[in-house]
Order: structure tokens, then sequence, then C-alpha cells
């Protein structure tokens, strides 16, 4: 039993040791220092004035943010989602954006998109955009905000950087989302984001 002891002291004491030397943000991504590299992913963003920050990177072997894009095609109508969770060391905030056309074969840079009307909506086929954000407490698991553009129909997007060939997509965006449960608007401003592949 001593000598179980002494091997468990051992390798307690040589796994301090290991983990003591590594510095960890070479393998954890919580600093978003990475927003420069071209291979990262980045969606950033003011929220009520408050700086949102995403950053993915293949590179980083733990990845705590998380930026993604969608496309649904029904023939040349689409649907582009832009996704991005900035995980803070207190809470997670989400933004989500919707693009919806009824040509993606005209999808280019400069392209520009507005609120999603009641109108479009019932014709079938939907244009616009909607965007979404969310923030809630890592603690105790509850909801600061949540707002959708749907309902104040605010909301600008353009697409500043397009390459069908590697799905990638670059633009910048702003708006205004409802919070119906704070009855309260949520301000999203200087939004872009880069490199997003979908």
């Amino acid at each position: 039993m001593r000598k179980q002891q002494k091997y468990h002291f051992l390798l307690f004491a040589l796994l301090t040791l290991f983990v003591s030397s590594c510095n960890l943000s070479d393998i954890i991504d919580d600093d978003d220092d990475k927003d420069d590299d071209p291979d990262s992913q980045v969606m950033t963003a003011k929220i009520n004035g408050e700086s949102f920050s995403a950053v993915e990177n293949e590179d980083t072997f733990i990845q705590l943010d998380e930026v993604e894009g969608d496309l649904d095609l029904n023939g040349d109508v689409y649907e582009l989602s832009i996704s991005a969770l900035d995980f803070g060391s207190t809470h997670l905030t989400t933004i989500n954006l919707a693009l919806y056309g009824d040509k993606f074969s005209e999808l280019k840079v400069g392209s520009k998109f507005d609120e999603v009307t009641e109108e479009n909506v019932t014709s079938g086929n939907p244009s616009g955009a909607i965007g979404v954000v969310s923030k809630a407490s890592l603690g105790n698991g509850g909801t600061e905000y949540g707002g959708l553009t749907l309902l104040t129909g605010s909301i600008s997007v353009e697409i500043t950087k397009l390459d069908k060939e590697n799905e990638l997509v670059s633009g910048k965006f702003s708006f205004v989302a409802y919070d119906d449960d704070n009855d309260a608007n949520i301000n999203v401003t200087d939004g872009v984001f880069t490199n997003v592949e979908y």
C-alpha cells in the first residue's frame, strides 16, 4: 500500500510539473488575440455599447468562441446564416444573422439586406435579414437579455467580401432587436464578420 502511495505522489508531482511548465494560452483561446489572422473566422460588434468578440481559429486546441455560417439553397432561393458565440468569463453572448434572397447567383460584394417584412414572409419568398442577440449568465443560467429584429424591423447588413468557390463571406451589420421579456431595445452597432465559412 505504501508503495502505491509513493507511486501516486510521484505521478501527481510529474503532472504538476508538466502543467506548470505549459503556457495555457497556447492551447486555450480566451483572449481573442487571433482576430487579425487570415485563417480565423471573426465576428465583432458593440451590444448596447459593450464589446462583443468571437474568434474561431483552427490552430487553437481548445476553442471557446464559435463562429460559423450555413447556406441553405432551394434552387436559387437561399438562406445564408452567420452565427457567433462569445464565451466570456461570466456570460455567453450570441449574435445570429439570417440573410434571405431569391437569387443566390446574384449575391455579390456590395449586396445589402434590410428588414424582412410581413409582406415578404407571406409571399413565400422572403428577402431581407433577421438579427437575433442574447446574453445568458454562466452562474445562474438566467438570460440577461434576448431579442430579435423581426418585431422591430431595423437591420442593415452589407456583404464586403464573397468567395463562392471557397465558401467564405465577410460583411458589416447593425441592428436594433426588441427584447419582449424586458420591453427594451438592444442596440447592436459596428458589427463586422470576417472569413466566415458557409
